[in-house]
C-alpha cells in the first residue's frame, strides 16, 4: 500500500506467506482481521503451525471474530484490548524458534505499537509483514512529557499527559512507532496554529 504526502510515513505491505515458516504468528486488531482471513487462506496445506491473535479494540468499529473463530485455526487468541494483545505477542517472540514468521494487520497506530514489542527480537525483513488496514489517524508521541495519544485526528491538542496544547508534526519516527506533536506556541505564546483535519 503506498501512502503519499508524508515521505517518512512506512510503506506498508500485503500479508502473503512467507517461506521458510516453521511457526507463523499472526496478529491483528480490527479492521486487519480481513488480511488475516486472506492470509489464513493462502497458509492452508502448509504444515506449519499458526497462532492469531486478534483484538476487538478498533477505532473504525470493524470486527472479524465471527469469521476468525469459523476457521480452522486451532491456535486464536481473543483480546479485549490491543495492549492485552501486544503483551501476549511479547511473550510469544520471546519464546519464539528460528523459522517464526510474524504478520501483523490492523490500524497505524496497532502497527506501530508491535513493532516495537518485535523489533528488540532482531527479526529480519524477510521475517516480518505489516499490512494496513482501515483509517490512518495517528498515534502521537508528545515531546514534552513523553505521552502516547491514540487515533489522533486534529492538528492541534491537549496532551491528555501534561495538559500543553500540541501541534502534530508530519514526521513518523519508527523508532517511537508514532507521529511527534510540539508544543503549539513555543515561537510565539499564545499564537496557536489554526485548527484543521489531519491528513489521515
Amino acid at each position: 500500500m503506498l501512502i503519499t504526502g508524508i515521505k517518512s510515513r512506512p510503506v506498508y505491505d500485503q500479508l502473503h506467506p512467507l517461506p521458510g515458516g516453521l511457526h507463523h504468528i499472526v496478529a491483528g486488531q480490527g479492521s486487519g482481521g480481513r488480511a488475516m482471513l486472506r492470509l489464513l487462506d493462502a497458509l492452508q496445506g502448509q504444515d506449519a503451525p499458526v497462532t492469531l491473535l486478534y483484538s476487538q479494540e478498533s477505532f473504525s468499529g470493524h470486527d472479524h471474530l465471527a469469521a476468525l473463530q469459523n476457521t480452522r485455526c486451532q491456535a486464536l487468541r481473543v483480546h479485549a484490548s490491543n495492549q492485552a494483545l501486544i503483551e501476549d505477542l511479547r511473550a510469544l517472540l520471546g519464546a519464539a524458534r528460528m523459522g517464526t514468521r510474524l504478520y501483523l494487520a490492523g490500524s497505524e497506530s496497532f502497527l506501530g505499537s508491535a513493532m516495537q514489542v518485535a523489533t528488540p527480537f532482531d527479526l529480519n525483513r524477510d521475517e516480518v509483514l505489516r499490512e494496513h488496514s482501515g483509517t490512518l489517524v495517528r498515534r502521537v508521541w508528545c515531546v514534552h512529557c513523553d505521552t502516547y495519544t491514540e487515533n489522533v485526528t486534529q492538528r492541534v491538542y491537549d496532551c491528555p499527559g501534561c495538559g500543553v496544547t500540541l501541534v502534530v508534526r508530519d514526521h513518523y519516527s519508527r523508532r517511537l512507532a508514532a507521529f511527534q506533536a510540539v508544543k503549539a506556541d513555543a515561537e510565539v505564546p499564545g499564537e496557536l496554529p489554526p485548527a484543521e483535519e489531519l491528513d489521515t
